[in-house]
């Protein structure tokens, strides 16, 4: 499944790797200690107990500050220097030295602390004024979202691994400019005024000027900048038709194919004529110093050493300059868990956030291997045919069985993400790729699951509070935050990508954004994959290489799943449609009429508070899932939008009972803030 200017992103490094570099002043030798014969009284070391670590942390956000309080190792409710971390935000080139030294905090820290401290016990007060009521907002857009640490330890990597590293958090850091620049937001952050800390770490969090948290996301007036522009905004498209309500779809129809490459961005030529701009001509600068960091990442490694990833590295620099991405996809497709330790995707992949939902975004996304996946892949790979199989014998006609031959998802950690890959809120669990191509086309993609996203001790507080506000008692038996269920999911639907009628899959000539329209097309390709996970979890428990009772958590988890991109809005705050929203918006009816899951209104809820919660009917599951995945699948194969437009119709845009139930879990889910994740990296 499935977002800052080159100053704004830096990654927190120690030693004098990227990021941490002194100034030449500061290394020169130091002047001898002054000594004096008077006794000399220590003044007492400022309390560091005064902030609650969930408020330290929330508040350091609001004040721009990139420092995290990961744990309260030892209980005592104070911060100690072994457990802060300094992650990357606003403040470039932030090192955790300028925070700790020689195991001691530093009057840097000291500084940042009484800040924190002073907030805390004495919160902003804003004025009536257009500009008051902006920070204001500000402040509750910021308050919807939890700061949630990934930190990797390298500290005991090799030099070629650590120059490797250095060299691709630095591409990141590229990378997500051109994000930025595509989404038309390159150079809003400097109408940021000066003072206002809390504006800045939304811009950086959001990679927008827009506020896009569910209670305050259309709200004109929540906005990083003071009176931001209300048009529509794109790097991709010419402003002036893009205000156009119908311009997506007259681009589809246009008979000038290259209109609609992922890889080019339209410009107005003269007359007003639409013309198709390959991405290295329009951003060559960025696009060129990214092949040299990956040219040089390559190098990194000593001869014999990563060989896979090496080749990798050299393609996509290749790509950069010439904008022909197939060579990468291939040499990206012949990586996996058994020939690097590393995983790296580093280009335009994803659709989904522009506004036609036809354009590549740029994105880093850079883990580390998980041998974890090698039970799943040994389960899952000779399978792979019969699922297929089974997909294109539900989907029917005009769709045929191919053989696939992708790989079977690879579990990975997160080290960073960036650009499109950098979520305001969450992050993505999985992800299959390429989108486009030979690769995609003939189901050699590679496919992988993020197991580090979500398993924090926060999160799971979170996952267990939310669950019993919403389900039923009788739930709470099959009701897990152990990551496992969710993994299991996120690997079937990263699976399912790859099999029955995908993106590149014709039908009358027409692959699915010519069918349906990009967002539409975005949108149902999810919910098939999505839906194809609910079925073959029961499929596996029929074929006992599963059992039922690892099913049914998967169902229970997969329904909370479901609860969370309900409770963001089924439409951003453009009204574009928020294709993970749409899709569990989709299923949640479509479980409810087959009487797979129930409403109880008057029952109270698992946490002994609410009164209403969610019920199931496990025996209704596998029979329930298979009829949701031939109506799905069906609806791709034969390219039917009347059909997928009805479904968006019926269960997306709700009423009555529908709409209250959509009420009711968006205020139960958004009690608590939803992970924004940060990253820090020791090397």
């Amino acid at each position: 499944m499935r977002r800052l200017l080159l100053s704004a992103l830096s990654v927190s490094l120690t030693l004098t790797a990227f990021g941490c570099q002194k100034n030449e002043a500061d290394s020169g030798p130091k002047p001898p200690p002054v000594t004096s014969k008077k006794p000399v009284h220590a003044a007492e070391p400022p309390k560091l107990n005064r902030v609650p670590r969930a408020d330290f942390n929330r508040l350091a956000a609001e004040l721009d500050l990139p420092i995290f309080w990961t744990r309260d190792a030892n209980q005592d409710g104070a911060i100690s220097p072994d457990e802060l971390a300094v992650y990357w935000g606003a403040v470039p080139n932030a090192s955790r030295d300028d925070y700790v030294s020689r195991g001691a905090f530093t009057p840097k820290f000291t500084t940042a602390y009484e800040e924190i401290a002073k907030r805390y016990q004495t919160p902003p007060t804003f004025g009536d004024d257009d500009e008051g009521q902006r920070q204001k907002l500000v402040l509750e857009e910021l308050a919807q979202s939890r700061p949630t640490l990934i930190e990797t330890d390298l500290t005991h990597a090799s030099e070629g691994e650590k120059r490797f590293v250095s060299d691709i958090l630095k591409a990141a850091v590229l990378a997500e400019s051109l994000y930025q620049q595509q989404m038309g937001m390159a150079g809003f952050d400097s109408r940021i005024p000066p003072d206002d800390a809390a504006s800045r770490m939304m811009f950086f969090r959001n990679q927008s000027f827009h506020c896009t948290a569910p209670k305050t996301q259309g709200n004109p007036k929540c906005s990083a900048i003071p009176n931001p522009p209300t048009e529509k905004l794109s790097g991709l498209y010419p402003s002036g038709p893009l205000q156009d309500p119908g311009f997506c779809e007259s681009l589809q129809k246009n008979k000038d194919e290259s209109l609609t490459d992922p890889f080019t961005v339209v410009k107005e030529g003269e007359g007003g004529k639409l013309e198709a701009v390959p991405y290295n001509n329009v951003w060559p600068k960025e696009m060129t110093a990214i092949s040299n960091l990956l040219k040089d990442a390559a190098q990194a490694f000593p001869e014999g050493e990563e060989p896979a990833l090496k080749a990798y590295l050299n393609a996509a620099a290749q790509a950069f300059l010439d904008n022909d991405w197939a060579p990468a996809d291939e040499a990206w497709a012949k990586m996996s868990s058994t020939n690097s330790k590393w995983y790296l995707r580093i280009g335009p992949d994803e659709v989904y956030d522009e506004p036609c939902s036809t354009k590549a975004l740029f994105h880093t996304s850079f883990a580390r291997i998980d041998q974890g996946s090698l039970k799943w892949q040994n389960l899952l790979d000779p399978l792979k045919n019969e699922m297929e199989q089974e997909v294109a014998t539900l989907a029917g006609k005009p769709y045929k069985p191919r053989k696939v031959s992708f790989h079977l998802p690879d579990f990975i950690e997160i080290v960073v993400n960036s650009g499109d890959s950098r979520s305001p809120s969450g992050a993505t669990i999985g992800q299959s790729l390429p989108n486009f191509g030979a690769v995609a086309n003939e189901g050699r993609g590679r496919t992988v699951a993020m197991t580090n996203i979500g398993t924090d001790p926060d999160s799971r507080e979170v996952q267990e509070a939310t669950g019993k506000s919403l389900l039923c008692s009788s739930v709470m038996p099959r009701f897990t935050t152990d990551p496992e269920p969710q993994l299991m999911s996120t690997v079937l639907h990263e699976a399912a990508h790859n099999l029955g009628p995908a993106h590149q899959y014709k039908v009358n000539g027409k692959i699915d954004r010519e069918q349906f329209g990009g967002p539409l097309a975005s949108m149902m390709e999810e919910l098939k994959a999505q839906t194809a996970a609910l079925y073959y979890a029961d499929w596996l428990a029929a074929k006992k290489l599963i059992t039922p009772e690892q099913a049914g958590r998967a169902h229970v988890r997969d329904l909370t799943w479901i609860f969370g991109h309900i409770s963001r809005g089924m439409y951003d705050e453009q009204h574009h449609p928020r294709t993970y929203s749409q899709l569990a918006a989709i299923q949640l009816a479509m479980l409810l009429d087959a009487g797979a899951i129930s409403w109880h209104p008057d029952e109270v809820a698992a946490n002994g508070k609410d009164k209403g919660c969610f019920a199931f009917d496990l025996p209704k599951w596998p029979e329930t899932t298979k009829a949701m995945l031939k109506t799905v699948a069906g609806i791709k194969a034969r390219g039917d939008r009347k059909e997928a437009e009805r479904l968006v119709a019926d269960d997306v845009d709700v009423t009555g009972d529908l709409k209250h139930l959509h009420e009711v879990i968006t205020e139960r889910v958004l009690r608590a803030p939803k992970a924004s994740y940060v990253y820090a990296i020791e090397l």
